[in-house]
């Protein structure tokens, strides 16, 4: 994989291939890998030494190799995929003993609880590191396999998505998943290092692009600024998402659930799973969709930060299960698509991400001004005196008036343009 170089960060993704078999079974190999994992998890508890060695040449999984080199168990297993299951059980080790010591200092009122035990099994999916493939081309691989009693090496042809020329593949993971066979591929590739965000807002004039993701009115609304080096800040373009039809859909699904756990009085764990396998894949890949929308947005009007709202204790209400369940599901996609938006726009186009407060980004005006809130535009606007949260509208006494996502979406952006510079000031001839 790709080194460290000065100036540049290391951008991370994987790529998935379908592997077509070749009469050959990989369950073979995965319970091989598994059996060897076991091995040294059971090593590794009765030798917990080994996992911090501060001898630079013996730590971690070279201490174990080296312990078990002529250990007549894993005689002709191959080196690399052995090194691969020492670190796997090294890891594995690690995750229950941070339980255990969890358990060893828990509360009094928990002294009943048992202490964690070992894994008795182990599911892992074998990595392949340099030596246990080669020859690969794009379209086949030659893999080394376990076949009966012996390795041997096994040409598999693999479907997989074009990989973008600047981007680096490593060693692959088989997966075995329901009776199919996937090759999963780490990329990398090289990404200028930006100086992070204060060193972006440190430049004469940066694009910022504000998002507010309406969960009431099922709309996500985004807008770009520009500001200069004196703070002046003006409004660049807008743009909107409707989002109505995905959650429309899913209430509907949501309560054809519901109306079957009333029939059949059934609520345990696996009720209805296909539904609810199906809300969740359209629930990922509409985040992906949304998303990239949003990337794309920001890349055609050149922004240089993109800023979300930090709604990390949202709760859904107390209600019916399919309201309830339909809330948590919006939260859910939320910040799903703050992650997509991150990933994304980061390792395509070099655009970071971040995050400010919520705090009166819908009871305030760019300017600080206390808002109306209404589903209309009176013709003389009353006294600030009520907030209603379900409202699309808002105005001032001044005569600024807006859609409430889209004033969200400017006070997005202001908040994470004032963290550098204090004096920027929206720009009001601008939104006209």
């Amino acid at each position: 994989m790709l080194k460290r170089q000065k100036g540049y960060s290391i951008a991370t993704k994987s790529v998935k291939a379908k592997l077509i078999r070749s009469q050959f079974d990989m369950q073979e190999t995965k319970d091989a890998y598994n059996e060897v994992v076991h091995f040294y998890f059971l090593l590794i508890a009765e030798n917990p030494q080994g996992v911090s060695i501060p001898v630079q040449s013996k730590v971690g999984w070279r201490f174990y190799e080296l312990l078990t080199a002529s250990h007549q168990f894993i005689s002709g297993f191959p080196s690399p995929l052995k090194r691969a299951a020492i670190r796997q059980a090294i890891g594995a080790y690690e995750s229950w003993n941070s339980t255990y010591q969890k358990w060893l200092h828990r509360p009094k009122r928990r002294s009943h609880h048992k202490p964690p035990v070992h894994p008795r099994a182990f599911r892992f999916n074998p990595q392949y590191d340099s030596g246990m493939w080669k020859e690969d081309d794009g379209f086949s691989i030659v893999l080394k396999m376990r076949v009966g009693d012996s390795w041997k090496w096994v040409k598999h042809q693999y479907q997989c998505p074009a990989v973008p020329a600047e981007w680096t593949k490593g060693s692959p993971r088989i997966q075995v998943q329901n009776g199919s066979l996937w090759l999963v591929f780490p990329l990398e590739k090289y990404v200028p290092a930006t100086g992070g965000i204060k060193g972006i807002m440190s430049k004469n004039a940066f694009r910022t692009c504000g998002i507010d993701m309406d969960l009431d009115k099922y709309i996500v609304i985004a807008t770009v600024l520009e500001t200069n080096d004196r703070g002046e800040t003006t409004e660049l373009a807008r743009h909107s998402i409707n989002q109505s039809r995905h959650v429309a859909r899913r209430k509907r699904d949501l309560g054809q659930i519901a109306i079957k756990m009333g029939q059949t009085k059934i609520i345990s764990r696996g009720f209805a799973k296909s539904k609810w396998d199906s809300i969740t894949a359209r629930e990922i890949d509409f985040s992906r969709a949304v998303a990239r929308e949003l990337v794309e947005f920001a890349r055609h009007w050149k922004v240089d930060v993109i800023s979300f709202e930090h709604l990390g204790n949202l709760r859904p209400k107390q209600g019916k299960f399919s309201r309830r369940s339909n809330q948590k599901r919006a939260y859910w996609l939320k910040g799903k698509v703050f992650e997509q938006v991150k990933r994304i726009a980061y390792q395509d186009y070099t655009i970071l991400t971040t995050r400010v407060s919520p705090r009166n980004t819908s009871r305030l005006s760019p300017w600080g001004e206390p808002l109306w809130r209404g589903a209309k535009f009176p013709a003389s606007l009353p006294e600030f005196d009520s907030y209603q949260p379900g409202a699309a509208l808002v105005a001032t006494a001044d005569g600024y008036k807006a859609h409430s996502g889209l004033n969200a979406a400017r006070n997005v952006a202001l908040k994470a343009i004032k963290r550098n510079l204090s004096e920027a000031a929206l720009n009001l001839k601008s939104l006209k």
